[in-house]
């Protein structure tokens, strides 16, 4: 019963202290962009308000913005809104922030999870197409094109699918998430792709994934190559293990010990890569975004900056380090489980 009862006992000391870390992490993430938020050039009132706007004006929106107090008080007031989600009035949309994150967030969202499932789809397929031919031409071509796509920002390829696809073949439209005119479907989840599927409008549906598909190749490109390189070198490091040699030995077609043998040891890894890129296509997407008009969370982030929306700026970041300790914890349990030295070790 004591042996029963020691792993349910670890996981749960493995969710705490994640816990912990996370809260730890959160709350330097929340001083650092508070404090330098604050230090940025430029009155946040006098830039709502313009230039031409009296002094009085623009001392009573200092005060009603709480920006009249000592930092540290501000900051308390700030903490204490946070957790009942209350990030304060937008500067640039004058609207509550919490309302602008809710509305854009899903758009962001639903562009990262299309672009992920390309990142494990794509990326892993052509990692393990380059380790079963390995230095063959298919392998220097694949090796070539996962180059390509680390070295190139997603801007370029955002840009070069709209003139290539959009424009000259004109076989995706331009931008946004729906074509003009269509019905946005009513808001359940916020992602589009879901709601018309719940709605049963599949014309809708399919001008969804229509409008997805560009900005989610273009955003995924960098972290597929990435990806693809990853799992090739670990495939090969894994090639040279002797349990492989013995499946040879066994006469275990390449593509079975590929597949069946070194895959899943070599993909631990690779798990890891890819959960932290999740995270990071959160951030990248602000060009792709912009450039095909998507009304997401990470073009609304880069305008409150421009804006210098002290309230926006602040709870963008906040979203995205959440966002960073849950997909790092949610990974860190998920490699736990697929490592089996972790596992018996939690077991012993």
């Amino acid at each position: 019963m004591r042996g029963e009862r020691a792993p349910v006992m670890r996981i749960v000391r493995f969710l705490f202290d994640r816990l912990v870390a996370g809260l730890v992490v959160l709350v330097g993430v929340s001083v650092l962009i508070f404090v330098l938020a604050r230090v940025i050039p430029g009155d946040p009132a006098r830039l709502a308000l313009g230039p031409t706007a009296p002094p009085e004006q623009v001392e009573v929106l200092r005060a009603r913005l709480g920006l009249d107090a000592p930092l540290l008080v501000q900051y308390g007031r700030f903490v204490t809104n946070a957790l009942r989600y209350d990030f304060g009035i937008s500067l640039y949309t004058n609207r509550p922030v919490a309302q602008d994150i809710a509305e854009s967030f899903p758009a962001t969202f639903e562009l990262v999870l299309l672009s992920t499932f390309f990142v494990v789809v794509f990326g892993v397929g052509l990692g393990v197409l380059g380790a079963r031919y390995r230095d063959t031409w298919l392998d220097s071509v694949l090796r070539l094109f996962s180059v390509i796509g680390v070295v190139s920002p997603t801007f370029v390829w955002a840009i070069f699918f709209m003139l290539v696809f959009s424009f000259w073949f004109e076989l995706f439209p331009v931008g946004g998430r729906l074509s003009e005119g269509m019905l946005v479907p009513p808001d359940v989840t916020g992602l589009y792709v879901i709601d018309t599927v719940l709605a049963g409008h599949w014309y809708g549906f399919f001008d969804a994934v229509h409008h997805l598909i560009l900005p989610a190749i273009a955003l995924a490109l960098p972290a597929l190559g990435q990806t693809a390189r990853l799992t090739r070198t670990n495939l090969a490091e894994v090639d040279r293990a002797p349990y492989i040699e013995t499946a040879r030995a066994y006469a275990f077609r390449e593509d079975e010990i590929v597949l069946k043998f070194a895959l899943r040891p070599a993909a631990i890894p690779t798990l890891t890569i890819i959960g932290l890129e999740f995270v990071a296509l959160f951030g990248n997407a602000f060009l792709v975004e912009t450039v095909f008009v998507w009304p997401g969370m990470a073009r609304y982030g880069v305008q409150t900056i421009l804006h210098k929306d002290l309230n926006g700026i602040v709870a963008t970041v906040l979203v995205m380090a959440l966002l960073f300790v849950f997909v790092n914890a949610l990974v860190d349990l998920i490699v736990t489980f697929v490592n089996p030295r972790i596992r018996l070790a939690w077991r012993s």
